[in-house]
């Protein structure tokens, strides 16, 4: 699939913002060729998808936490949630005929957002960086989950890490769940 002149300039536009947000120290650590080969494998339309998540779930949160929640995405691409981070976040379950969203804003009717904030644009550059691999070690591979501190779903998940206003989990059972069977 050829990318549209356009498309080139703003995937060379995020390589080069995710190649100066990297301090001069660390630059040398990454693999150039392994970063733009990776252009080839990015889809706009995922980035943005990953950009609007990131926005409504961690918009507020500092960097590492936006990044946590792209990574729970890409993570459960990984493990066969869904194809695509667009389809694992406008995943949807049907219990008990309620609908429930994989991530509550899809299920909000949020209106549309403005692109040109400097929020969104952080959003995008994030989704758009842990898409091209970036990000891998903020929270464990095995990390599907998510929630506000502001809630206790009560899940039987092992919390992995707390970042900013956010707990992330693992699938493997919690300590006290694993003596009681």
């Amino acid at each position: 699939m050829f990318l549209l002149l356009k498309n080139k300039i703003i995937l060379i536009s995020m390589l080069f913002l995710t190649v100066m947000a990297i301090p001069l120290s660390t630059q040398s650590l990454y693999s150039f060729p392994e970063i733009t080969a990776n252009l080839k494998k990015i889809d706009l339309k995922q980035v943005a998808c990953m950009a609007k998540n990131i926005f409504y779930e961690a918009g507020g949160e500092t960097m590492l936490g936006q990044a946590a929640v792209a990574r729970v995405v890409m993570n459960r691409v990984n493990h066969g949630f869904a194809e695509t981070p667009c389809k694992v976040i406008y995943q949807k379950t049907v219990i008990n005929e309620n609908v429930i969203c994989q991530f509550s804003w899809v299920c909000e009717d949020k209106g549309e957002l403005n692109k040109a904030s400097a929020t969104y644009k952080q959003a995008e550059m994030i989704a758009f960086q842990t898409m091209m691999g970036m990000y891998k070690d903020v929270v464990p591979k095995t990390t599907l989950f998510f929630h506000s501190i502001n809630i206790d779903p009560a899940l039987p998940y092992k919390q992995v890490a707390k970042i900013g206003n956010h707990i992330f989990y693992s699938k493997q059972k919690a300590k006290n769940e694993q003596k009681s069977q």
